[in-house]
């Protein structure tokens, strides 16, 4: 299953009453929930963007591809210890490498101070390496997969205390 058939699937599952779904082939397991309220503010968000031009209404569109949550995420939202960490989540299905190649030092530990933009780890995903970057300035609070571990789309990657 790749990217395009990913997104297409969260499109539909979005636009349906569902509020769980769950997928599993021989190579890829895929678990999918949504919350009333996210749905809500994805239609909302979605009646603005088609007031405005063509390109704002594509941005929207991705937008709305990555808003479905993981059930695991939106437990982990519930503690109170998140409303004070930036979650560094993942864009895609792949496989996590904290550094550059086996024999270079991880992009970021815990501890390390991180700007914005600073490439944090790579996801592989049909052999290509895609980089993942902080969108914020902080401090490495946790790292929560391992080098090597297989990624889901929307998985915490990184939790980055901001400054």
């Amino acid at each position: 299953m790749n990217n395009n058939e990913i997104k297409e699937l969260i499109h539909l599952i979005d636009q349906s009453s569902l509020t769980h779904f769950e997928f599993e082939n021989d190579s890829a397991s895929l678990k999918l929930s949504k919350r009333e309220s996210d749905s809500t503010s994805q239609k909302v968000e979605s009646d603005q963007a088609s007031d405005q031009n063509s390109s704002l209404k594509q941005e929207s569109n991705v937008q709305e591809y990555e808003k479905p949550k993981l059930a695991i995420d939106s437990l982990e939202a519930s503690n109170s210890e998140q409303e004070t960490l930036h979650l560094v989540k993942s864009p895609i299905v792949g496989t996590s490498y904290r550094s550059s190649s086996p024999d270079s030092d991880a992009f970021v530990k815990v501890g390390d101070t991180v700007e914005e933009g600073q490439t944090v780890m790579i996801i592989e995903a049909m052999k290509v390496m895609n980089e993942i970057k902080s969108d914020v300035q902080g401090t490495v609070e946790e790292i929560s997969v391992e080098d090597g571990q297989a990624i889901e789309f929307d998985q915490t990657l990184i939790k980055i205390k901001t400054d």
